[in-house]
């Protein structure tokens, strides 16, 4: 697969679009950002949970947020990883529906948060705010279609293998160094679907097969052709 190719495929399962505002009138953004109100979240502060409506239509300026739901046995699943220009609450506000997820944050965060009402209003009266949040709809859609039927199917191995790639990709704004991953051993499990201890078992294989390096809970992807070949992605 040549470059471009590997970056296709692993946009299949990962949802980072251009920040919505670059598609809107600058009236229209501009009149967004005076409503806009500053908020920060602590590290392991849930910003809402499922069944709540959320207040506000969040952009992450700052830090990171995992996106997950709680399954039949209790357990944590993670769906997404959040980051800098990423928006969330969306879903909930346009489709008039309470949440069916949880939002954490993982590390401190600052966000700017458009309330609800407003962002209410701006998508009655602009065509162009609607398309936008309708593509990201039908975006997301597709991404977690994807991230069901692939990561439910592959051996944890390769599951493994393609989260760091999937994670590298959406998080790395400068592939030419080196991408380091800060997430905890608990919630990499949580997004790739198996236990803690499998996951570390397999990090470790990584390590020994020099494709990454692990430095605490950083891990350092050293060689994305060995993370390929074990991902085994067609």
């Amino acid at each position: 697969m040549t470059a471009e190719q590997k970056q296709v495929e692993l946009r299949k399962y990962f949802f980072k679009p251009s920040p919505f505002w670059e598609s809107l009138p600058t009236a229209l953004w501009s009149e967004m950002q005076a409503l806009s109100t500053t908020q920060h979240f602590a590290k392991k502060s849930l910003v809402y949970s499922e069944g709540s409506h959320p207040r506000s239509l969040y952009i992450i300026r700052k830090g990171q947020v995992k996106v997950y739901i709680i399954n039949n046995e209790g357990a944590e699943q993670i769906i997404y990883f959040l980051g800098k220009d990423e928006v969330f609450g969306h879903r909930s506000i346009v489709c008039d529906e309470p949440s069916p997820v949880f939002v954490e944050a993982i590390t401190d965060c600052e966000m700017d948060c458009i309330p609800r009402y407003h962002f209410e209003g701006f998508l009655q009266k602009s065509l162009e705010l609607n398309a936008v949040f309708l593509s990201y709809l039908g975006h997301e859609f597709r991404v977690f279609a994807n991230k069901i039927s692939v990561f439910g199917q592959k051996p944890v191995s390769e599951r493994v293998a393609l989260a760091l790639l999937v994670l590298n990709e959406k998080f790395n704004d400068h592939p030419e160094y080196v991408m380091v991953l800060n997430f905890s051993r608990e919630d990499l499990a949580s997004y790739i679907g198996t236990a803690t201890e499998n996951l570390i078992r397999q990090l470790k294989r990584l390590k020994d097969a020099r494709a990454i390096i692990v430095k605490g809970r950083k891990i350092l992807i050293e060689e994305t052709d060995l993370l390929w070949e074990r991902a085994r992605v067609m």
